[in-house]
């Protein structure tokens, strides 16, 4: 029997160091396969370029057109979502072989990287009992380090250690001279602490090389680091140093032995790291499934009897046993912590005495926090990030129209980003290397809006140019036009580019020759333009039904909750790198942000995080004094024109349905009657006295109670933990 299977790595981009030993490791098990068992394996290796949009590309087009029915691969957390719609479409199997921040569970994945839990938690346990309960942070800026320090910081927390600073780099940089600037100064201030990396990739070697010639005093730990990494950068850079995974190249075990023997001979001698004996586990993972279903012919359910033979099995490899826990789908494994010795290999100084079962911390898909940014184009406002179902179902839409040639409609208020979807959706087609032209069809007069949109003929009118003039369409051939604002467009107007949208061929002012142009239209609208259709609408009908194949309605951010703390972030996260600085925003701050309309969207956040950036000078910490006058004033003017008999307040609320959360109340007002119920609170305070107020208000009604803060329901029960609020168990 031959089965085809997808090999995705990343050959070359800021990853390759990683990607190239998956394959090695890959191969290796195939050829072990294929010569002691019946069933033989047929690789089909695509490099995924440390892109997740390349990734995913790649992965549609394995199991859509190549019929592959289980990918294995992936490094980084990006790349890994970004095959999430490619699987629930195919139903298709991933098995991803390298260590996470363990925050989702997929159906359609198998996790044999260790999570936090199996790697993380360890090595800071074992680092406050033999070193410090002082920490610094640093990592590159992307999913797994932010993710994983989250976790770093709710663990110290509860242990009692403390976090001095925290930095973060793009990926691939190679230059962290102001870090080195700061951690000096820092040992001089505060000696004692512990410095935790989760700097990945190209970055690595550069970054412990530096860390040597600056003579710090103490070691670095790593949960990433591995032994590919070490030979990059030296022994001299690398001795001495701590990192944390379920293997180790200098295992003394039988097998690990055996294997390591096995790869050297094939591939010379060179650093095995954990992922790539992931990888090879996961073939042998993967061959053991399919002989277990041998016997059964092959259908169309294959796929889900593979995957229900992986969830339990269970493999003797080079780490030790592994086993697919069947709930998770994660693996439980060894946990080990090593030092880098005078020969460059990380030799033992703790292990678990068996595999450590797993324990990811979110079950819930939709609440990834997605930062989809083409990592080989530096501009980082080519990003998007939420963790909002609605802007995330947008996003899906996005991703599944970037794979068709059809015409799409963002709409959405003014600074939703609906920009930034459309240039997402060009970036993730195959018209990416051709041009995206954005073109405002408010900001041209009426008149002009021919002549710009399809050009003109020398001559064609007084004051044209000599030898005439390209209009958009032809400049935009090969590519996308954007035209935002569509709802601007004079209906005199409209059936021109009707014409071209079907037929794809233009006609310049003052020409008769036809020119064929293949443009791919997206068009964008503060309007609802459905209700400007009709006769005596501004819109037609049929034009709008051309254009909008695919709808994407982007929510307005006060309607996206968490996601107004998470952009803040992103947009501080970019101030800090660009500046060099590491500064974060106060408890007071985030409270404020959270109250706030935001009547000017995602563009008004940007614009008070960089005023407020700027604004406090050298100050680490952003206060509430920083922030735009707009923005607080905004939250004292809602508490001082809402001051009403809380009795009549709640018959209020209650008579409107405004806690009805079947209702269509607006978000916006919940976050009004959320600064209503904390006027003239200590802002630390505000948390507390807001629930208990709602909890008041609500009859203890938690679903009613979760709507009116702006907080999921899972949320509010760790909030009413955290103070105390749960009622009593009845007897």
């Amino acid at each position: 029997m031959i089965k085809k299977i997808g090999l995705l790595f990343s050959l070359s981009g800021t990853i390759a160091v990683v990607g190239e030993g998956q394959l090695q490791a890959a191969l290796l098990a195939i050829e072990e396969i294929n010569q002691s068992s019946i069933l033989q394996f047929e690789p089909i290796t695509r490099d995924t370029k440390s892109d997740p949009v390349i990734a995913a590309k790649e992965a549609h087009d394995l199991t859509k057109e190549v019929g592959v029915d289980v990918l294995i691969g992936c490094y980084m957390s990006s790349e890994r979502n970004a095959l999430i719609p490619v699987l629930n479409q195919t139903g298709s199997l991933l098995i991803y072989p390298t260590l996470y921040e363990g925050e989702q569970l997929h159906p359609n994945i198998f996790y044999l990287g260790a999570v936090p839990n199996q790697q993380v938690e360890p090595l800071l346990s074992w680092a406050i009992t033999n070193l410090s309960y002082n920490f610094v942070l640093v990592g590159s800026d992307y999913i797994y380090p932010r993710s994983t320090n989250s976790q770093v910081r709710q663990f110290l927390e509860n242990v009692g250690g403390k976090i001095l600073a925290e930095y973060y780099f793009p990926l691939g940089c190679e230059k962290f001279d102001y870090f080195f600037s700061d951690l000096n100064e820092m040992v001089h201030t505060q000696p004692g602490f512990v410095l935790f990396s989760t700097i990945v990739g190209t970055s690595v070697a550069h970054f412990y090389q530096e860390y040597k010639k600056n003579n710090i005093p103490f070691p670095i730990l790593s949960p990433i680091t591995s032994e590919r990494e070490i030979r990059i950068m030296g022994i001299d850079a690398a001795q001495g140093h701590i990192s944390t995974s379920p293997y180790f190249e200098s295992i003394e075990s039988e097998k690990n032995q055996k294997f390591v023997k096995m790869f050297t001979t094939k591939f010379g001698d060179q650093p095995i790291s954990r992922e790539m004996v992931s990888t090879y586990e996961a073939i042998h993972l993967l061959s053991l499934a399919y002989s277990k279903i041998s016997s059964v012919p092959y259908s169309k359910e294959q796929k889900e009897r593979v995957k229900i033979a992986l969830k339990n099995t269970s493999f003797n490899g080079p780490r030790g046993k592994i086993i697919v826990d069947p709930t998770t789908q994660h693996l439980w494994q060894w946990s080990r912590i090593g030092k880098v010795n005078s020969k460059g290999e990380l030799k033992s100084i703790w292990s678990s005495p068996g595999p450590i079962p797993p324990r990811h911390y979110l079950a819930r898909v939709d609440q990834i926090i997605v930062s989809e940014s083409r990592l080989n184009n530096p501009d980082p406002v080519v990003s998007l990030v939420g963790v909002d179902k609605i802007f995330l179902k947008g996003l899906n839409v996005a991703r599944i129209a970037a794979n068709t040639p059809a015409s799409v409609l963002i709409t959405g208020d003014t600074g939703t980003g609906k920009e930034l979807v459309a240039r997402f959706i060009h970036d993730a087609s195959t018209r990416r290397n051709n041009s995206f032209i954005p073109i405002s069809c408010s900001s041209i007069p009426g008149e002009l809006l021919g002549s710009e949109l399809f050009g003109y003929e020398e001559g064609a009118f007084t004051g044209a140019k000599r030898g005439g003039k390209i209009g958009f369409f032809e400049m935009a051939n090969g590519g996308t036009l954007f035209l935002d604002e569509i709802g601007e467009m004079p209906i005199g107007q409209q059936p021109q580019l009707l014409r071209v949208v079907e037929e794809k061929k233009i006609y310049k002012l003052g020409g008769h020759k036809q020119i064929s142009v293949d443009v791919r239209i997206i068009a964008a609208s503060n309007k609802n333009l459905f209700t400007e259709l009709g006769n005596l609408g501004s819109f037609r009908r049929d034009l709008y039904y051309r254009i909008s194949v695919f709808h994407i309605e982007l929510p307005r951010l006060c309607e996206r909750g968490d996601d107004i703390l998470i952009l803040a972030g992103h947009f501080l996260a970019l101030l800090n790198a660009t500046n060099r600085k590491d500064k974060v925003l106060s408890k007071e701050v985030e409270n404020i942000l959270m109250m706030h309309n935001w009547p000017g969207n995602i563009r008004e956040l940007s614009n008070a995080i960089e005023y407020a950036f700027y604004l406090s000078l050298d100050n680490i910490k952003i206060l509430p004094d920083h922030l735009p006058q707009h923005v607080f004033s905004n939250i004292v003017n809602i508490n001082n024109n809402c001051l009403v008999d809380e009795r009549n307040h709640k018959t209020s609320i209650i008579n409107n349905n405004f806690c009805d959360t079947k209702s269509n109340a607006n978000p916006c007002e919940r976050n009004a009657y959320f600064a209503r119920i904390t006027h003239n609170m200590k802002i630390k305070n505000m948390e507390e006295k807001a629930i208990r107020q709602s909890l008041d208000l609500t009859g203890f009604n938690i679903s009613k109670s979760a709507f009116l803060l702006g907080m999921g329901r899972n949320t509010l029960y760790r909030r009413l933990k955290k103070y105390n609020l749960l009622p009593p168990l009845k007897s």
